[in-house]
């Protein structure tokens, strides 16, 4: 709705953000543009809250997550529509083919009606008005105020993960500012970061614990355990690579010759990360959280292997589970579900169900996963001896038998890849000839397997979406779903924006650069690695392991955690940003790889190929976002990004 008449009481922003409209949330009704109105009565002071909300980057929606889709993780495919022209339905797989720009930013949350800008307003605005609504109980004002804050300091750090360094706007510029009061700076790292941190602080005390969250009506709502997970995770992007001494940015200096990232590395940063990811952990079991581990009365009677693997599964997909810190639930899960599940029924070749795979994970994804024995392929010693790693693209001469057909359909043949690979691999991963269980099979022996090297259940020869790579991401599938001849249904389950593993894996990484105990700093990730059935880090490497010294040496260790970090969050948006804060962007100039869809036979269809099609090279610039050449223009305190 477009505000015409505003009172001199509401504030703006819109010189920094160029060209921003002000208008009011959808709790203002038509006609009655004033903040008077929204906060007239404590009923109206909470929709204005709920608004505040609103403008949450929707964490793990696979359209409007460039995480989701910009990865090395997975590839989609090419639409090919009138004219030979190409295009993407996601904006995330468009970055990662080299397609961002400064003149029309791709994902861009800078600019426009919904940019986090417009919600620090309107944040700003809470604050400044929520004192005059006389009819709010002191304990939910504290506790608004305390979520206000919060977001807050979650927009300015989505703003700073994108961007670098950005303007804080504690408070909004009155209308009658000056043009120079509004061509705000952007500030440099350290004291955004130390800004983001000291409103999380603030934000805690007031906050409800995460037991006072009442599932029904507030679920989604933050708590003391989100707001202490976010504040680890804040100062571990502060200590990493990206931020911590990077000189690669010395160039970014404003008008005003401020150095805009620090230029020293600062060990102590990673002291600060892995003390403030301890104490969320410690808060977190005091909450009851663990890792989940509990296998569906359904399942009971399944065999161990299938139980284990479908609990994975379950850490995801089952609801507001004991892991889950916080659940996102501004995404749809039931496209994510759609695109995760590859078709499994199809009645004849014009009726097709819309589960279609076409996120699809990449070989890169595929081999990260280790062994049976815990530890990568490329060095476990019983692959080796085997000749396992050498062959893994080769089609093994011996069908499924045994335990295998737990994981490969009983008697099929497929790649040596997919034999004697761990639990989550199995978990998260469906592949062709694999084991799907799920959609609507409760048991065992109605499971059916994946045919991705059939055209006709694949959906290649139909013109409908399909797997670009032959692989399917099954971590996001809840077993529960269901298949019928021309229609499915999925389960609800709110996104992890934090789980439980994930702020173990930060500790764990958080620890190690700061020099702690090492039997501390395999203690949480060898808790997640026993949940699956493998053998802790140290034991696992001593037995399996070509390169067992890598356990002794710090260098060793972070490669060993980097690739926990890589296998236990698949899938979840993570990768993303990790392998921007480790500046270590040069894994996108790899084309993805894949197997040839195409081949009607195991031999064309196992014969690895590029997914992409474009000259693509990721450099230095390509860790942040270009800010919006228009922004420049109006505001020439602003400078852009390096390389843009």
């Amino acid at each position: 709705m477009k505000t015409k008449v505003i009172k001199k009481t509401i504030y703006f922003v819109c010189t920094l953000l160029a060209v921003i409209s002000c208008d009011y949330l959808d709790v203002v009704p038509d006609n009655v543009a004033t903040i008077e109105y929204a906060f007239k009565n404590s009923v109206a002071a909470e929709r204005y809250l709920y608004g505040c909300y609103s403008y949450r980057p929707q964490t793990g929606d696979i359209l409007s997550d460039p995480a989701m889709t910009g990865s090395d993780e997975t590839a989609q495919r090419y639409v090919v529509v009138e004219l030979g022209t190409r295009l993407t339905t996601w904006s995330g797989s468009r970055i990662v083919r080299g397609e961002q720009n400064p003149s029309e930013p791709l994902m861009n949350i800078w600019d426009g009606n919904r940019s986090l800008w417009v919600g620090i307003r309107d944040c700003n605005i809470f604050l400044e008005n929520i004192e005059g609504v006389r009819d709010v109980m002191e304990h939910n004002r504290r506790r608004w105020v305390a979520e206000i804050k919060f977001l807050k300091a979650y927009y300015h750090y989505h703003l700073m993960k994108r961007y670098g360094p950005v303007p804080i706007i504690d408070v909004n510029q009155p209308v009658s500012a000056g043009v120079k009061e509004v061509q705000v700076y952007r500030e440099p790292i350290d004291d955004v970061v130390n800004y983001v941190v000291g409103l999380i602080e603030e934000a805690i005390i007031d906050l409800p614990e995460a037991q006072e969250i009442v599932e029904g009506t507030e679920a989604g709502r933050v708590d003391k355990l989100i707001a202490r997970t976010l504040k680890a995770e804040v100062l571990l992007f502060a200590a990493s690579p990206l931020f911590n001494g990077n000189t690669d940015y010395s160039g970014m200096v404003d008008n005003q010759g401020r150095q805009l990232f620090p230029q020293t590395y600062d060990p102590d940063k990673w002291k600060k990360a892995a003390d403030a990811c301890l104490e969320a952990i410690e808060a977190c079991h005091a909450q009851g959280k663990r890792l989940y581990n509990q296998t569906d009365p359904l399942l009971i009677n399944e065999h161990e292997l299938l139980q284990r693997q479908t609990n994975y599964r379950q850490t995801i997909c089952d609801r507001w589970n004991s892991e889950l810190i916080w659940g996102g639930t501004n995404n749809n899960c039931g496209i994510l579900a759609r695109v995760a599940t590859p078709r499994i029924v199809v009645m004849s070749p014009t009726t097709l169900t819309n589960f279609t795979s076409e996120w699809s994970p990449t070989l890169s994804l595929v081999n990260k996963y280790y062994s049976a024995n815990g530890v990568p392929v490329e060095e476990d010693r019983e692959w080796a001896a085997n000749g396992w790693y050498q062959n893994r693209y080769a089609l093994r001469p011996e069908p499924s038998s045994g335990d295998e057909i737990y994981y490969v359909k009983e008697n099929e043949k497929t790649v040596y890849l997919h034999f004697n690979r761990e639990p989550r691999f199995y978990a998260s991963i469906s592949f062709d000839k694999g084991i799907f269980f799920g959609c609507g099979y409760n048991t065992f022996k109605d499971v059916k397997h994946c045919e991705y090297m059939n055209p006709r259940v694949s959906g290649i020869l139909a013109g409908d979406a399909f797997s670009i790579s032959g692989y399917g991401a099954k971590k996001m599938s809840h077993y529960k779903n269901t298949q019928q001849y021309d229609r499915a249904t999925w389960e609800y389950f709110p996104f992890p924006v934090y789980r439980l593993a994930d702020l173990y894996l930060m500790y764990a990484e958080a620890l190690n650069e700061a020099d702690g105990p090492v039997d501390e700093i395999f203690k949480y990730p060898d808790l997640i690695r026993e949940r699956v059935g493998l053998e802790g880090i140290a034991d696992a490497w001593t037995k399996y392991s070509t390169n067992p010294e890598q356990i002794n040496t710090k260098d060793g260790r972070r490669n060993i955690l980097h690739r926990e970090r890589a296998i236990e969050l698949a899938l979840e948006g993570k990768r993303f940003w990790d392998i921007r804060r480790w500046k270590e962007i040069e894994a996108y100039n790899e084309d993805p790889m894949g197997w040839n869809i195409m081949g009607e036979v195991p031999e064309d269809f196992y014969n690895p190929v590029s997914l992409r099609r474009e000259s693509v090279r990721f450099t230095v610039k390509d860790y942040f976002w270009p800010i919006k050449e228009s922004n420049l223009f109006v505001n020439k305190n602003l400078i852009q990004n390096y390389g843009w």
